[in-house]
C-alpha cells in the first residue's frame, strides 16, 4: 500500500507522488510531520503533535531543552514506536543565530536501516 508523498508533489507521471508504507521515506516523513505539529492541531487526532511550537519562544539552553528533548522522545515513541526505533535525540539552542536545531537517529523497523533526520527552524 502507497500513501502520499510529503511534501505534496507530482511525480514523472504527472500523478501524486507516493511512498511505500512503512517504508523508510515513509517513516522520515511521518516523523518530521509529527515534530513540526502542534499538538491540538489536528481536529481529528487533537492529541497528535510535539510541543516544538509551542516552546519554540521559551527557547533556551538548560532545562527548556532538556523538557523538549524528554517532551519529544515521549511523543515520538507513543506515535511511531511501531515504525521506528529511536537511537539518539539532541535538541540545540543557539542563541545568536536564534535557531533551534533538532537532531533525530532512529532505525526503521521494517528495513533495518538507520537513518539521521535534521530539523533547523529559526525563532525570528
Amino acid at each position: 500500500m502507497s500513501r502520499l508523498a510529503f511534501p505534496f508533489a507530482p511525480a514523472i507521471d504527472g500523478r501524486s507522488a507516493a511512498v511505500v508504507y512503512g517504508s523508510a521515506p515513509h517513516v522520515r516523513q511521518m516523523l518530521e510531520l509529527l515534530i513540526l505539529t502542534m499538538a491540538g492541531e489536528r481536529v481529528m487526532r487533537p492529541d497528535l503533535g510535539s510541543p516544538v511550537r509551542q516552546l519554540l519562544f521559551g527557547a533556551g539552553e538548560g532545562v527548556a531543552a532538556m523538557a523538549l528533548e524528554a517532551a519529544l522522545q515521549a511523543t515520538i515513541n507513543q506515535w511511531l514506536g511501531d515504525m521506528l526505533e529511536l537511537h539518539e535525540l539532541a535538541v540545540h539552542f543557539d542563541g545568536a543565530e536564534a535557531v533551534l536545531e533538532i537532531e533525530v537517529t532512529y532505525e526503521v523497523r521494517s528495513t533495518r536501516t538507520v537513518d539521521r533526520l535534521d530539523i533547523r527552524k529559526e525563532l525570528t
